[in-house]
């Protein structure tokens, strides 16, 4: 079977740049005719094909925005990624971007990916969910594009997130408030925003001089399933925390599940929070309580950042937004 090559192979090949090799590409009459009959040779001996959405890319007017997601597999909760993209979306139609979207679950998918194939094409690229030795950094360093973040992490130099520390305190001292303090706090993967709000909360703990025993924080808590189980789990054993926390609306609604299920009533027998504050969670009944991230501001900031990386600033600075607290139904 014939190799299938890239854009960065005909560049290697042929001795240019994989901006002198787009330039032909896309038919740029100011190329040297040698250096045209050179790469146009390689192509013709590579028979290669060149990437169509790439090229239209390259025609646009607009700067492009790769967001990449990475996920887990069995997933099955981003409402508040799609609700944060309504709000980008927005914002890069006004500035003039325009935002590709892609997900991945592991580095083997980078392969047909748009940050491998089409690289050369991305103006700016932001990162959810980067994990250890993420392999998008390395594309992105090797087709020299910049690259932000979506909360904080030390392997980007910038990124936007929320105040996620601010945001677990108030939280914490809203419950404490309440006479509240035996909390189950639901988290997803063991990434670093989970451990900022896990750290954080475990501060409240100790400036309150509350027993660390009553504070519970689970990991792996990844989508409904994990949640309805672990939940049916603790009430089948008697172990019922005063308060389910939530990192994530939309994983609430499998706790409110199993507590139904159980004959158990919110907030009466158990109170929940959640943090997010995507649309659905004021219809749960009872509403939900929680801490909402502003994905309006956060989708500003993340576009004066990348309208600042497009102009070749060197001064940025990353940016925190301060989420706040909704109070609805769900917290006695």
């Amino acid at each position: 079977m014939q190799p299938k090559y890239t854009i960065r192979d005909i560049a290697k090949l042929s001795g240019f740049s994989f901006k002198t090799v787009s330039r032909v590409l896309n038919e740029d009459k100011n190329v040297k005719p040698s250096t045209r009959d050179k790469i146009l040779q390689v192509i013709a001996d590579t028979n290669y094909k060149p990437n169509i959405y790439a090229r239209n890319l390259s025609s646009k007017t607009n700067k492009n925005v790769l967001v990449s997601i990475r996920k887990t597999h069995g997933q099955n909760t981003t409402q508040w990624f799609d609700y944060l993209m309504s709000f980008m979306t927005k914002q890069a139609n006004a500035r003039g971007f325009t935002v590709i979207q892609e997900v991945i679950y592991d580095d083997s998918d980078l392969r047909h990916s748009m940050l491998e194939k089409s690289g050369g094409y991305i103006d700016v690229l932001v990162l959810f969910y980067l994990s250890e030795n993420d392999k998008r950094i390395e594309l992105a360093d090797r087709s020299n594009i910049p690259f932000i973040s979506f909360e904080k992490n030390p392997l980007a130099p910038l990124s936007i997130s929320n105040d996620n520390k601010a945001g677990m305190y108030e939280a914490a001292e809203f419950l404490f408030g309440r006479g509240l303090t035996s909390i189950c706090l639901l988290l997803g993967a063991e990434i670093d925003v989970n451990r900022e709000r896990a750290d954080a909360i475990r501060e409240v703990y100790s400036r309150r001089n509350v027993p660390s025993e009553r504070l519970e924080i689970v990991y792996g808590m990844n989508n409904l399933e994990a949640i309805r189980s672990f939940v049916d789990g603790r009430i089948e054993q008697g172990k019922l925390p005063e308060v389910f926390f939530v990192s994530g609306d939309e994983k609430a609604i499998a706790v409110y599940s199993s507590l139904h299920a159980h004959g158990l009533s919110i907030p009466k027998d158990v109170s929940v929070i959640g943090f997010d504050n995507i649309p659905i969670s004021q219809y749960y009944c009872p509403p939900l309580t929680t801490m909402g991230q502003d994905f309006e501001r956060l989708a500003f900031e993340m576009f004066g950042v990348i309208e600042k990386l497009v102009e070749g600033e060197t001064d940025i600075a990353s940016v925190q937004v301060e989420p706040r607290l909704i109070v609805r139904d769900s917290v006695r």
